[in-house]
């Protein structure tokens, strides 16, 4: 920023007042050493404030003039004030020099040496007329205290500093009001912002004249109904991030189709109509993000750069004002919030892993101005058996939740077609929300088939079941749908006929990827997600690569601590821009993935940048005896030469020089062939590493339904590993 300090003057037939005024604020600056500014806003004034405005600019080089053609009002200069400043934070002030210019050092003194997102100045007793204003003016504030739940002394002050991307946001409010200035305060409390306040003079108007009569009974009539307005905007309305609607009004996607019509359009309205009766927490304003989900996936990869680094500023901001974690960590790297202003930025903040969440969860994790009873706790598998909780708050489990029908739709459905799902429904759920999800699945036309009953026994059951309901997308577990299309083709069944499968919960193989296709007779759409975040990336219709889900969260592919090249294995590395009651910045969720090269445009021509094939998890690689850190994904391409004698395989490394081999026989096992797998193992692992081959009719799965081929327990940081295959 090229300012400290940013102050707005709106000014309205003030004439007499703007001379003394700037002279008190530059002294202000000057004594106080502050970088500052004056924005100086002409609100349509009948008088010669214009002329006093633009020669005081010529005077002083810090004095920025602003002209209105017809008045705006209050926030209206407030408006194009901010849209001109340059300063790290904002101060507001009126033009008639009722509140003093020099305690604007008081509040920005108290700003700066606080954690608030707001400090308010409020009108000190002191030397305060006591006329019909004062007294409207009371009974105003005692009135929004009782319907806004606030205990504040002055709320319709208009004398405050804050951080410039608070002010912008108290600004961006959904109704026409008379004087939204009244209810400064009350907006930025019920957006969640924390506000402090500072006692300071209020003298009489000397000069010029008040735009409020002595008995303002029409301005009250309008005050009241502003009221109304702002209780139904603040109390009955739910909140919601509106950064992605405004990105969208100045920068319009190069294309975009509506995907629902007809009488798809209208059900998906009736089905958003009684979304509280099927879904927890997420609400019905959860369409109006897929409404912008669907417009913003063809912007250009610039333009969605752009509006990540403008949800990553604000992030940024929060997590230093409002989570303890974050706030010690910036203090200790002595970095402040302003230093990160780009994607390039994230690289000087630390990654966050796993174990420092548990260590931190409940407090210096999370947000000192979360609202508790908008918030889910999630609870992971765990890929080592060790469950992993964490929480998401209602902005991020709604605009997730659009995502996923968004994705859901590059494989050809629309909402309203026909659906299968082979997955463990309802596990960890409580009885309202196993009854909330089977409404849902009504809604959505959706058949589930339990991931648990895959066996033998029902295996072609449940084939028929889905071949007599016609679905138009078919999604589960990665391994099921693979154990399901291979029991296809070994009875010889008849396939399935689908529009699209989904694939998520594990990474998918070549070979698993070939035998769902051939058997459901369609293409895979891969789903690369996790229970911390849902769906993070996934495939369109050109199959080259996992389109990010960007507007929600950042993907960094890193190795050796670094960005990886285009073809290279990565940790990857997520930043949620939406979580805002703990936020995840530069988390190590524990997967490795290829990176790809993003200045290459996706033929779908989605703006969405793109990770490579999903490589399995961090704790799936082995530590060789010869050095060599053997990948996951490097069994399953070994063994897949040996199909017709293995028919499941894990793997798994407790201790240094020594693994673990699992195996469940194939009806042609061949001890012979055996050998000559395990010789190989031993090639890329080193002749002296230990392999205990254990035979078993049976190999668990983790408590979700999940299936690792490869698990190790050493402790390897992916970050710290230099030689690898």
């Amino acid at each position: 920023m090229d300012y400290e300090l940013s102050v707005i003057v709106p000014c309205f037939n003030e004439e007499q007042n703007i001379l003394e005024l700037v002279d008190r604020i530059q002294n202000v600056f000057k004594k106080k050493d502050i970088k500052g500014e004056i924005l100086l806003v002409n609100d349509g004034s009948r008088d010669n404030t214009g002329e006093a405005i633009n020669n005081v600019s010529k005077e002083y080089k810090n004095v920025v003039p602003l002209h209105h053609e017809k008045n705006q009002g209050i926030p209206g200069g407030w408006k194009t004030g901010l849209a001109n400043s340059k300063g790290e934070y904002i101060c507001i002030i009126d033009a008639d020099l009722q509140y003093l210019p020099e305690d604007i050092w008081r509040l920005y003194r108290a700003i700066k040496n606080s954690y608030v997102d707001v400090v308010q100045g409020y009108r000190s007793y002191i030397g305060r007329e006591k006329d019909s204003r004062y007294l409207l003016s009371k009974g105003l504030n005692i009135m929004l205290n009782f319907l806004f739940g606030m205990n504040s002394r002055d709320n319709k002050s208009g004398f405050l500093v804050c951080r410039r991307e608070v002010f912008e946001d108290i600004l961006n409010y959904r109704f026409d009001y008379f004087y939204f200035q009244t209810f400064i305060s009350v907006a930025a409390k019920m957006k969640g912002y924390t506000i402090g306040e500072v006692q300071t003079l209020f003298e009489s108007r000397f000069l010029g004249k008040s735009f409020i009569p002595q008995f303002p009974m029409m301005i009250v009539v309008k005050a009241l109904w502003d009221i109304v307005m702002a209780f139904v905007e603040f109390r009955l309305l739910d909140k919601r991030e509106r950064i992605l609607e405004k990105f969208l009004l100045n920068n319009i996607p190069k294309k975009y189709v509506e995907t629902l019509k007809i009488w798809r359009k209208w059900y998906f309205k009736l089905y958003i109509a009684f979304m509280p009766m099927h879904h927890w927490t997420i609400t019905r304003q959860a369409a109006d993000y897929y409404y912008e989900l669907e417009k913003s996936q063809w912007l250009t990869l610039d333009q969605m750069h752009q509006l990540q680094e403008k949800k990553l500023r604000k992030l940024i901001h929060h997590a230093y004002y409002h989570v303890g974690y974050y706030r010690e960590m910036f203090n200790k790297l002595n970095i402040k919030p302003q230093d990160i202003q780009t994607l390039d930025d994230l690289k000087k903040l630390p990654l966050l892993d796993k174990q420092t969440v548990r260590e931190n969860i409940y407090f210096d994790l999370m947000s000192d101005n979360f609202d508790k009873k908008k918030i889910l706790r999630i609870t992971t598998s765990g890929s080592t058996g060790e469950p992993f909780i964490c929480f998401a708050d209602k902005h991020q489990l709604e605009i997730r939740w659009a995502s996923t029908l968004r994705s859901m739709e590059w494989t050809g459905y629309r909402f309203g077609d026909k659906t299968a799902r082979l997955w463990h429904q309802t596990i960890g759920m409580t009885w309202s929300q196993v009854v909330r999800e089977k409404i849902d699945a009504w809604f959505n036309r959706r058949l589930f088939i339990p991931v648990f009953e895959m066996s033998d026994k029902n295996m072609e059951r449940n084939i028929n079941r889905i071949r007599k309901y016609k679905p138009v997308l078919f999604d589960g577990y990665a391994e099921a749908l693979n154990l399901m299309a291979k029991y296809i083709k070994e009875k010889n069944l008849k396939g399935l006929s689908l529009k699209g499968v989904i694939s998520s919960a594990q990474f998918l193989p070549d070979e698993s990827r070939e035998i769902i296709e051939e058997r459901f007779g369609c293409k895979v759409f891969d789903k690369y997600g996790s229970r911390e975040f849902s769906g993070i990336a996934y495939e369109c219709e050109a199959h080259d690569g996992h389109h990010v889900v960007a507007e929600n969260y950042i993907v960094e592919i890193l190795k050796d601590g670094k960005p990886a090249k285009p073809g290279e294995v990565g940790e990857v590395v997520i930043t949620d821009l939406n979580n805002y009651c703990m936020p995840f910045i530069r988390y190590r969720i524990g997967d490795l993935a290829t990176a790809m090269d993003n200045n290459v445009t996706c033929k779908c021509g989605r703006g969405l940048p793109r990770i490579g094939k999903i490589e399995g998890r961090v704790q799936s690689i082995v530590l060789g005896t010869n050095g060599n850190y053997v990948l996951g994904s490097f069994f399953l391409h070994l063994f897949k030469d040996y199909d017709y004698i293995i028919r499941q395989f894990q793997v798994i490394q407790e201790e240094y020089g020594k693994i673990d081999l699992r195996i469940i026989k194939a009806k042609r096992f061949d001890e012979e062939t055996f050998n000559k797998l395990v010789s190989e193992l031993h090639y890329y692992l080193g002749k002296d590493m230990v392999i205990n081959v254990e035979f078993v009719e049976h190999i668990p799965m983790v408590r979700t339904g999940k299936q690792q081929v490869s698990i190790s327990k050493i402790g390897i940081d992916f970050q710290k590993v230099k030689n690898k295959n």
